[in-house]
């Protein structure tokens, strides 16, 4: 999707701006289509399938980016920490693969696995299979490696992977939006889809909410993953920012709250990078999230960083998920 179209969407979504009468037939059709879905399931025409550990679902209701993948990476590697196997099951979106499922190693191209899988197994080192159908994805998952438990990233509209948890991520910034069905507003499901999950989770701060926040912990330059620096030992200069993600501002702005000189450079979520988006003419450092910098990783540039975020679980958030864990396990 273009920058122009996505700025035209969320100046409905979230800015207020009329509804096209189109907009609102489509919605309509979409809320018809997904009520027959639902039927569908419930009556057993449509299959849901039980795998031989318990699942655990980490989604949203709405389009756009939620930290879904972040919160996956804290969940994986909180459970690891307690002795548990665990894997992980994703769509893969953006890769393209000639056969599925597809297992994702820290050293697989991102053209086949997609950006956000491969941040997964590169930051958990566990098994990470990718395909557009999870049940296969999650079965040869537990075939292959008899985990303890699987966590489905992006998984909630998946009705076809029957799960014992839901986790549904929220923006805190942007909320729901106008809490409209696609396209009027960002909702993928009615918003009442979030009386039936276990446990609503934001991303930003939010009062009397479960939340997380996020942090930049450091830099690395691009390919010299030990040349390190602080955030700090750049604020004498200009920066030039790339973001390919859904929400490009708030990378932007976390930056600049740690006073750097950010010059925005706003991508589209899941952009291809070439070597031409880091051309600016001049000699300023150039950051990068590290979910952009899956797609460079073979590129051969000086003076690009990547932002390492740290994810700080609020200490209740953190408790309640875990409980909730520990309550299908057993």
């Amino acid at each position: 999707m273009s920058n122009s179209k996505q700025q035209k969407l969320n100046a409905i979504w979230y800015k207020g701006q009329t509804i096209p009468l189109h907009y609102k037939i489509m919605s309509k059709l979409f809320s018809l289509l997904s009520k027959i879905r639902e039927k569908l399931y419930a009556i057993g025409l449509l299959k849901s399938h039980k795998i031989k550990c318990p699942v655990v679902i980490v989604g949203n209701i709405s389009v756009g980016g939620v930290g879904k993948t972040p919160f996956v990476i804290w969940l994986v590697n909180q459970l690891k920490s307690q002795g548990l196997k665990v894997g992980v099951v994703s769509r893969g979106y953006g890769g393209k693969r000639e056969h599925e499922p597809l297992l994702v190693i820290p050293q697989t191209s991102p053209k086949a696995s997609g950006d956000e899988a491969l941040l997964i197994a590169k930051h958990t080192d566990a098994p990470v299979f990718v395909g557009k159908n999870r049940v296969k994805a999650a079965q040869k998952l537990m075939l292959d490696y008899r985990v303890d438990i699987i966590v489905a990233d992006d998984g909630l509209q998946h009705y076809a992977l029957k799960r014992d948890i839901e986790f549904v991520l929220i923006d805190a910034k942007y909320g729901l939006g106008n809490e409209k069905l696609l396209p009027s507003g960002p909702l993928r499901e009615e918003k009442s889809r979030l009386d039936s999950v276990d446990m609503v989770i934001y991303k930003g701060k939010k009062q009397d909410k479960s939340y997380f926040t996020y942090a930049p912990l450091m830099v690395y330059e691009l390919g010299k993953t030990k040349n390190q620096r602080t955030l700090e030992s750049f604020r004498n200069q200009h920066i030039n920012a790339i973001a390919g993600i859904a929400h490009p501002d708030s990378f932007f702005n976390m930056l600049s709250a740690q006073g750097l000189a950010v010059v925005k450079n706003p991508l589209d979520d899941h952009e291809v990078l070439t070597i031409e988006h880091f051309n600016f003419g001049n000699d300023d450092p150039i950051f990068i999230t590290e979910k952009d910098a899956t797609k460079c990783q073979d590129f051969k540039l000086d003076n690009v960083w990547v932002v390492v975020l740290k994810l700080n679980m609020e200490t209740q958030t953190k408790e309640q998920v875990l409980k909730l864990v520990d309550g299908v396990l057993k």
